[in-house]
C-alpha cells in the first residue's frame, strides 16, 4: 500500500483552525521523536504516556530534552513552550497501552497569542457512527519519510462495541478507549506516528476534545502499516475518563478543563488568570484595610488633640475667672474680654475638629 501522508484522506489546516494543537519533539538514542499535543489550560498540555517514557527502562524522560512547539500548523513558525515538569498517569501499561495519557506542565502559555487556544474537554456522550476530526503532523511516506511541515486533518468514524472489542482495553463507547473504524469511513485515517493526535468533536460551532490518539489494530495482521485499512481499527484515550487524574494532578477544579466558555481572547480564562484576579482583588482589599486604619488613627489623633485643647481651655478659664476676682472693676471687663476671646478660640478649635471628623 502507498500512502501519500500519514493523515490519510485529509487537508492541510489553515492557519488558527486547530489553535490547541502543539508539536512535540526530542532525541532518544540519536532516534529524532515526534508526538501531537492538546493544549487544555495556559499551563497544561496533553499528550501519551508512550511519547514521554522510555519503553525499554520505563522512566519518564527528561523534561528538559522536549520541545514543545504551538501558535502555528506550521512547525517552523511556531513559538516554543517550556516544560516544568511531566506527570504520567499512575496506571500507564506500556506492553498494553493501557491508560495512555501524561501531562506537561508548562510555563504560562500567551493564550492572547491570535493562534493559541485552550480546547475543553468534551463530557457528552459518544455513539457508533459519529463522525470526528483528528489532525497531526506526520511522515510523508509510509517508512523512512520527512514529518510534514503544515499540520494535516481528516475526518473519522467511530466504530461500534462489535468490532471494537478486539482490543482488551475497549469496554463501550464510554470507556477509557475510543475506537475509530477505517472500514466505516475508508480512506481516512491516522497512522502510527501521529500519537497524541487530537480527537475532536464541534459543539455549538467550536470544537471541543474527545480522546488523543494512541495506537492501531488490524485483525488481517497483514505488515507492520495499519492505516487507511477496511481491516484496521484507530484508538484513542477518551479524556473525559481521566479527569480525576487531570485535575488532581494540575491542583485545579476539574470544570476548569470542561467549560465550554473560552475567554482567553480578553485574557480571563483559566484557572491561572483566576489566581491572578484573586491576587488583585487581595491587594485591594489589603489597600482598604490599611486606608482605614490610616483614617482610624487620624481620627484618634484628632480626638486626643481635642481633648487636650478642651482641658486647656477650661484651665485658663477657671485661672481667669479667679483672677478677675480680685482685679478692680475697669480691670475685670479686660477680663472678661480675654475670656470670651478664649471661648471663640475654643469654639472654632471644635468645629474645625468636627469637620475633619466628618470628612474622615
Amino acid at each position: 500500500m502507498d500512502l501519500d501522508k500519514r493523515v490519510v484522506g485529509g487537508r492541510e489546516a489553515k492557519e488558527g483552525e486547530f489553535p490547541f494543537v502543539a508539536n512535540l519533539q526530542y532525541t532518544h538514542d540519536k532516534i529524532p521523536l515526534q508526538c501531537v499535543g492538546t493544549i487544555i489550560h495556559e499551563q497544561v498540555i496533553i499528550v501519551p504516556a508512550f511519547c514521554v517514557v522510555h519503553l525499554g527502562t520505563n522512566k519518564v524522560v527528561d523534561y528538559k530534552e522536549l520541545i514543545v512547539g504551538y501558535g502555528s500548523v506550521e512547525r517552523s513558525k511556531q513559538q516554543h513552550a517550556r516544560v516544568v515538569t511531566i506527570v504520567v498517569n499512575p496506571e500507564f501499561a506500556p506492553k498494553e497501552m493501557a491508560s495512555d495519557i501524561a501531562l506537561l506542565q508548562v510555563e504560562p502559555l500567551n493564550l492572547t497569542y491570535p493562534n493559541v487556544a485552550r480546547i475543553p474537554i468534551y463530557t457528552g456522550s459518544i455513539h457508533p457512527d459519529q463522525r470526528l476530526d483528528v489532525m497531526g503532523w506526520g511522515n510523508d511516506k509510509e517508512t523512512n519519510g520527512e514529518w510534514t511541515e503544515t499540520l494535516r486533518t481528516t475526518s473519522v468514524v467511530v466504530g461500534g462495541p462489535d468490532v471494537c472489542a478486539q482490543s482488551p482495553n475497549y469496554n463501550g463507547p464510554e470507556g477509557r478507549v475510543l475506537c475509530t473504524d477505517n472500514k466505516a469511513y475508508p480512506g481516512h485515517d491516522l497512522c502510527d506516528g501521529e500519537f497524541g493526535a487530537s480527537l475532536v468533536v464541534k459543539v455549538d460551532g467550536a470544537y471541543q476534545l474527545v480522546g488523543t490518539y494512541s495506537y492501531h489494530t488490524d485483525s488481517s495482521a497483514e505488515g507492520y502499516n495499519r492505516c487507511a485499512k477496511n481491516t484496521s481499527l484507530a484508538f484513542y484515550t477518551h479524556v473525559y475518563s481521566y479527569l480525576g487524574f487531570i485535575a488532581s494532578s494540575a491542583n485545579v477544579p476539574a470544570d476548569t478543563f470542561t467549560n465550554p466558555f473560552s475567554e482567553e481572547r480578553d485574557g480571563t480564562s483559566g484557572h491561572g488568570s483566576g489566581l491572578r484576579n484573586g491576587l488583585f482583588i487581595a491587594v485591594l482589599v489589603i489597600s482598604a484595610l490599611v486606608s482605614v486604619m490610616l483614617v482610624s488613627w487620624l481620627a484618634l489623633r484628632m480626638w486626643q488633640k481635642r481633648n487636650t485643647l478642651s482641658r486647656s481651655w477650661q484651665g485658663h478659664t477657671y485661672e481667669l475667672a479667679h483672677r478677675s476676682a480680685a482685679l478692680d472693676p475697669a480691670e475685670q471687663d479686660n477680663s472678661a474680654s480675654d475670656l470670651d476671646s478664649i471661648y471663640e478660640d475654643h469654639n472654632a478649635s471644635n468645629r474645625l475638629v468636627a469637620e475633619i471628623m466628618d470628612i474622615e
